[in-house]
């Protein structure tokens, strides 16, 4: 299994939407957080191709600006 992490910054006035974020398959937690990113959104896949679909997904949803993603090692 792959862990990973991905930090999403939201559109302004979006933060209601961000519960979307934890209905995507593949996202076990995620949690609304203060500081340079909005959302912290934690992710447990089979492999690491699935990671990226999955944050290509989060940057495609309307109310998200930008999303960075970590891999455990």
């Amino acid at each position: 299994m792959v862990k990973a992490v991905v930090l999403v910054m939201l559109e302004q006035q979006t933060f209601e939407d961000a519960s979307k974020i934890n209905k995507i398959p593949g996202v076990v937690d995620g949690y609304l957080v203060f500081g340079h990113y909005d959302f912290v959104a934690f992710i447990d896949v089979p492999g690491l191709e699935k990671v990226g679909q999955i944050a290509d997904k989060i940057q495609k949803l309307g109310f998200v600006r930008y999303v960075e993603t970590l891999i455990e090692r």
